[in-house]
C-alpha cells in the first residue's frame, strides 16, 4: 500500500522489520522479495511519487522527456569540471518509485563472465557470473522478436538457456527498426566486429540490437515500479511512504558495531522530522549519490569530510563517497539518404500524429520501442598496438589509482583488460536520427545517423560528499572526468574509428555529408582534416554522461577502502545494508540497470538467509 501520511507510516506496525530507504531500481526489488513472507513487515521511504499511466514514463518513444523535470528527476549537477573547460554537466537520477529504471533509456545488457567473476576476485566471495546468472534469469521475461519487424540480418535473437521467461521485468527487441541498422552491422563486419547472437551469454564483444525494458504486449516501459511493486501493491505488510526524505539513521551503542534503531525523515521540504523504528535491518538504496550522502549525514565516512561540516564520526570509512565512476559518450553526426527511415520523419507533423495514433491504438510503430543498435569493441579494433602499449603505461602511472588496496586492484584489472579481446573498451550506439548539437539544426526533410561512442572502463575517479549538514542540500558531486588522459585519448581513437566505419560500405553509399565532427578528407588513414587536438576540444566541449554512476559505497574489504562486505553490510554495524549502484566495485562493459536488478535479487536472498540464522 502507498501512503502520503507520515503518522500512519510511523505507527502502522510501530516500526517495520525492514526499512528500505529509496524505492528505486534496487530498493523495490528487495522490498518486494522480503515482503513475500506475510509475517515480515517492510516500510519503504521514497522521496518521489508513484507515476501510474504517465506517458512520460510509460511511452518508450518519449524517453528522455522527463529528464531535468523535478517531478521525476533529482537533477543533480556536477561541480565545474576542470578537464572539460569548466563545464557543469547534468546528472539525471530517477526521483520516483522505480527510480532510474523508470527514467533511463531502457537498455538492458550484461557484461562478460570474466568481469562478473572479477567482483569475486577483489574480495567478494559468492559474487560471480554463475551466481548472478540465476538472478538475471529470475528477474526477467524475455520476449522473442516480432518476425514481421525483424529480419534475420537484424540479429534480434537470444539464447533461451541464459534468460528468464517468468520474471518481473519484460524485455523485448521493439516494434520498429530503422533501415540504417543492417548497413551499420554490415559495415562493422568489415572490421571483424561480428553480429553477436546473444551478448547476455557472458561474451560481450560484437554488434546486436538493443534489448529494452519494454513489455511488447502493451509497448510500455517495464520498470521496478511496474514489475516489482505494482503486482504487490495490495500487500498489507508492504507500506510505501512517498514524498519522504530520509535525513539520518539513528545509531545505538557506544562503539562499533553500531545498531540502527530508526530512521529520521521529513516530508517534501518540511522541517518537521519523524522517526520510524527498525526491528531488524535498514536497507539503504538511495543510489550512487544519495547513499553516500545519507551515510555521511549519519556519521559514516572520512574524518576530514565529516569534520569539515561538524558531524561526529561514528564509523570511520574513508571509502564513503569515493571511487565514483561513470560512463561518458560523445556523438558523431552524419546526414544520410532521405530514403532511409529514421526518427527524422517525426519532424513532419502529420507523420508524427499518425505514429502517435498507431501507438495508442495498436501499441506499434516508432513510439513503441527503443530504437538503438549497439556494438561493443575491444580496444584493438580502434587503437593501434603501439598506442595500446602507451595507454597501458598511462594506466600504470595513474597516481589517482594508488590511494588504497581496492584502487590498486582496479588498476591491475584495467591494465589487463585493455588488450584482452574479451573485454570491450568502447561502446557504439547507432541512433537513427538527428542529435541536437550547439549551432546545428537539421535541414528540412533531411535524415541523419548519429553514432555515439562511449567509454566503458574509465580510469578517472571522482567523489560525492556532503557540503553541509542539511539533508535537503544536494551533495557535492565531482566525477573528475578526464582526470586521466587515458579516457579522453580512447574517445579520440573511437571517433576516428567511427569515421572509418562511416566511410565503409554499405554505410558509405548512404552518406550525404559529415556534420560533426566536421571531417574534411575521405582517406581514413589520414587525420581527415581534423587534428587530434581538435578532436580533444570537440570531446571536452561535447562529452556527456551516459548516466551510469557507480562505486561510491563499494563492496571491497574494509582495509582496502571498502564500505560494505560481501553480504552488503556496512562495516561497523550489525544491521545496515546497502544495495544499489554504489556497491558495484568497478565499472563494467554494460549499461548497469539489469546488473543492479540482479544484484538486488541476490541481496534479498542474502538478507532472508541471514534472518533465518
Amino acid at each position: 500500500m502507498i501512503t502520503t501520511k507520515p503518522e500512519e507510516f510511523v505507527t502502522k506496525y510501530e516500526g517495520f522489520d525492514y526499512v528500505v530507504i529509496g524505492g528505486g531500481t534496487a530498493g523495490l526489488v528487495v522490498a518486494a522479495r522480503l515482503s513475500e513472507d506475510p509475517n515480515v513487515t517492510v516500510g519503504v521511504l521514497e522521496a518521489g511519487s508513484y507515476h501510474v499511466n504517465d506517458p512520460l514514463i510509460d511511452v518508450p518513444g518519449y524517453r528522455g522527456r522527463a529528464l531535468g523535470n523535478d517531478n521525476y528527476d533529482w537533477a543533480y549537477l556536477t561541480v565545474p569540471q576542470r578537464h572539460l573547460n569548466n563545464r557543469v554537466l547534468a546528472l539525471p537520477r530517477g526521483k520516483m518509485l522505480g527510480g532510474t529504471s523508470a527514467l533511463n533509456f531502457m537498455s538492458m545488457g550484461r557484461t562478460s563472465k570474466e568481469e562478473y567473476d572479477a567482483f569475486e576476485s577483489v574480495g567478494n566471495p559468492g559474487w560471480n557470473w554463475e551466481s548472478l546468472l540465476e538472478y538475471f534469469k529470475k528477474s526477467e521475461t524475455v520476449h522473442p522478436a516480432d518476425k514481421d519487424v525483424h529480419s534475420e540480418r537484424h540479429n534480434a535473437v537470444f539464447d533461451p538457456s541464459v534468460h528468464g521467461t517468468n520474471g518481473p521485468i519484460h524485455k523485448s527487441f521493439g516494434g520498429w527498426v530503422s533501415d540504417i541498422r543492417v548497413p551499420f552491422f554490415d559495415a562493422l563486419e568489415e572490421f571483424g566486429v561480428h553480429r553477436n547472437p546473444d551478448a547476455a551469454s557472458g561474451f560481450v564483444p560484437g554488434s546486436y540490437p538493443t534489448l529494452s525494458a519494454v513489455d511488447p504486449a502493451t509497448a510500455k516501459r517495464s520498470s521496478t515500479a511496474s514489475g516489482y511493486y505494482a503486482p504487490n501493491a495490495s500487500r498489507p505488510n508492504l507500506v510505501v511512504l512517498t514524498s519522504s526524505n530520509a535525513t539520518k539513521m539513528i545509531l545505538t551503542g557506544t562503539g562499533e558495531p553500531y545498531t540502527i534503531s530508526g530512521v529520521e525523515f521529513s516530508i517534501s521540504r518540511s522541517n518537521q522530522v519523524y522517526e520510524v523504528k527498525v526491528k531488524r535491518e535498514v536497507i539503504l538504496s538511495a543510489g550512487a549519490f544519495g547513499t553516500p550522502q545519507l551515510l555521511e549525514l549519519s556519521g559514516f565516512g572520512r574524518k576530514t569530510v565529516l569534520d569539515k561540516v561538524g558531524i561526529e564520526v561514528k564509523v570511520e570509512l574513508p571509502g564513503v563517497g569515493e571511487n565514483l565512476q561513470d560512463h561518458l559518450l560523445i556523438p558523431s553526426l552524419y546526414e544520410i539518404s532521405d530514403k532511409i527511415a529514421t526518427l527524422d520523419v517525426l519532424r513532419d507533423v502529420s507523420r508524427r500524429d499518425a505514429e502517435i495514433r498507431l501507438y495508442e491504438e495498436a501499441a506499434k510503430g516508432i513510439y513503441s520501442c527503443n530504437h538503438g543498435a549497439l556494438a561493443f569493441l575491444p580496444a584493438s579494433k580502434a587503437v593501434p598496438p603501439s598506442e595500446i602499449d602507451r595507454m597501458k603505461k598511462e594506466i600504470h602511472d595513474t597516481s589517482g589509482l594508488d590511494m588504497n588496496g581496492s584502487q590498486i586492484r582496479q588498476k591491475a584489472l584495467l591494465e589487463a583488460w585493455l588488450d584482452d579481446e574479451r573485454h570491450p573498451q568502447i561502446e557504439m550506439i547507432s541512433s537513427p536520427g538527428f542529435f541536437p548539437w550547439p549551432g546545428k539544426t537539421p535541414r528540412p526533410g533531411a535524415h541523419y545517423h548519429t553514432i555515439f561512442v562511449g567509454l566503458l572502463h574509465p580510469v578517472s575517479r571522482g567523489s560525492v560528499h556532503i557540503g553541509s549538514t542539511s539533508p535537503l542540500d544536494k551533495p557535492v558531486v565531482d566525477p573528475n572526468y578526464f582526470s586521466s588522459n587515458f579516457d579522453r585519448d580512447l574517445l579520440v581513437h573511437a571517433l576516428r574509428f567511427v569515421k572509418k566505419l562511416q566511410d565503409t560500405e554499405p554505410l558509405k553509399s548512404l552518406m550525404v555529408s559529415y556534420v560533426e565532427p566536421a571531417w574534411k578528407g575521405e582517406d581514413a588513414s589520414e587525420d581527415a582534416g581534423v587534428s587530434d587536438d581538435e578532436l580533444r576540444e570537440y570531446i571536452k566541449n561535447g562529452v556527456e554522461t551516459i548516466n551510469h554512476p557507480i562505486g561510491t559505497a563499494a563492496m571491497f574489504p574494509r582495509e582496502e577502502g571498502g564500505v560494505v562486505d560481501a553480504k552488503l553490510k556496512v562495516y561497523g554495524t550489525t544491521n545496515l545494508r546497502v544495495i544499489d549502484a554504489s556497491v558495484i566495485p568497478f565499472h563494467i562493459a554494460a549499461h548497469p540497470v539489469a546488473t543492479i536488478i540482479a544484484m538486488a535479487e541476490k541481496a534479498a536472498d542474502i538478507f532472508k538467509a541471514d534472518a533465518r540464522r
